[in-house]
């Protein structure tokens, strides 16, 4: 029961959807951009390395190829900073107050690999060693890809607020290439709890 009123707790103190997206709008088809080039460039592999690898090393070499295009995309963004805090990668996004990891997601936006201790630090908002302190403190967002179930192909990109172990919500983006002239660049996601 304990359990039960802390999640309500919680999620009655997100931060709102609505207003977290509108702040990062102008970065989501950036973002997509950066995870779809990782994507893209491991599925230019050859075959017969590709099928050496497991769902683990595939991750892996995806979310390299997102990194260092991350890095050099984002580096030539006005008021983007880079941070390695527990040797993982974020960056602040000042014009939005959002701090940003790049990571591979299951449907919901929660991270799908081997949760780390700096990962669930993030999770859990732990104060992030190096990064400038901002009068409200920054959104933490996790900015995330998700495949099919054979891990070839892309289905979206998406954008969620994790907490805890799981997320609060999360937004999927619409591709530019994909939208229409009237249609919004996010659309929730979020499934709802089930009731037991």
């Amino acid at each position: 029961m304990r359990r039960d009123y802390t999640d309500r707790f919680i999620t009655m103190h997100l931060p709102d959807i609505n207003e977290v997206m509108q702040r990062v709008e102008p970065y989501l088809d950036i973002w997509d951009q950066v995870l779809r080039h990782g994507h893209d460039v491991y599925q230019g592999y050859p075959a017969e390395v590709v099928l050496e690898h497991d769902v683990s090393a595939q991750a892996h070499c995806t979310n390299r190829h997102i990194l260092a295009e991350a890095h050099r995309v984002f580096a030539e963004l006005p008021g983007v900073l880079h941070f390695e805090v527990r040797r993982q990668s974020l960056w602040l996004f000042e014009q939005a107050n959002a701090v940003v990891r790049l990571k591979k997601t299951d449907e919901d936006g929660v991270s799908s690999n081997y949760p780390t201790e700096q990962a669930k630090a993030f999770d859990r908002g732990e104060d992030l060693p190096g990064l400038p302190g901002l009068p409200s403190g920054p959104t933490r967002l996790t900015v995330g890809y998700l495949l099919d179930m054979t891990g070839s192909e892309y289905i979206r990109s998406q954008v969620s607020l994790p907490i805890g172990g799981g997320v609060g919500w999360c937004a999927a983006i619409v591709p530019f290439a994909m939208r229409s002239e009237d249609e919004a660049a996010w659309h929730e996601v979020t499934r709802q709890p089930r009731i037991a």
